[in-house]
């Protein structure tokens, strides 16, 4: 008995591999959430923000962003900072905005929290604005649906983005990107 275990240990562990792939390549193995999909959404955000003119606050400036969260509305665990850094490290290579450090700005969020009533308020993100300098805030949510039928799902994504000016909270930009994808199983799964 101990040497058809051992024997199968081995047959087992023989049968692994590892490899590196490219990080560009696409990845579809199923309908769930994956870094292809979050690739996609990221640079169609961008391409839309690139096209945008904002004013800043003096005009020899380019205009401040500040990143606030972006929801997940999903019933998977998707990395929404993950979205959030990808966006934000696009928009520092574009070059035609500041980006206010996303630390800095959590710090200080929960600063003023603690400070007020514990949640922010319109008041309590034109301070914050103010406080770290932004002329505008990005932020957003990401939901899914997904829907069975026998073997094969098929689940919708899209992430909505807006753009918030600090002192008016008025909407100045908004997009959104959607994906869909279809996976089915075989009948030994």
């Amino acid at each position: 008995m101990r040497k058809l275990f051992a024997l199968t240990l081995i047959l087992l562990t023989a049968c692994s591999t590892s490899h590196y792939v490219r990080p560009d390549e696409v990845t579809e193995w199923d309908y769930t959430y994956s870094d292809t999909d979050m690739k996609l959404l990221a640079e169609k955000m961008v391409m839309s923000l690139a096209e945008l003119k904002l004013p800043a606050k003096s005009n020899t400036a380019k205009p401040v962003l500040a990143f606030l969260t972006i929801g997940n509305r999903t019933s998977q665990h998707i990395d929404t900072e993950g979205i959030a850094e990808k966006i934000m490290v696009a928009l520092v290579k574009l070059g035609k905005f500041r980006i206010v450090d996303r630390e800095l700005l959590k710090q200080q969020a929960k600063e003023i929290a603690l400070q007020e009533t514990q949640r922010i308020d319109v008041d309590g993100a034109v301070k914050l604005g103010s406080l770290i300098g932004a002329d505008y805030f990005l932020t957003g949510d990401i939901m899914s649906i997904e829907k069975t039928r026998g073997a094969t799902t098929l689940a919708y994504y899209k992430l909505t983005m807006r753009l918030v000016n600090v002192r008016t909270s008025e909407i100045v930009w908004a997009e959104e990107q959607e994906l869909k994808k279809k996976s089915s199983k075989a009948w030994y799964e």
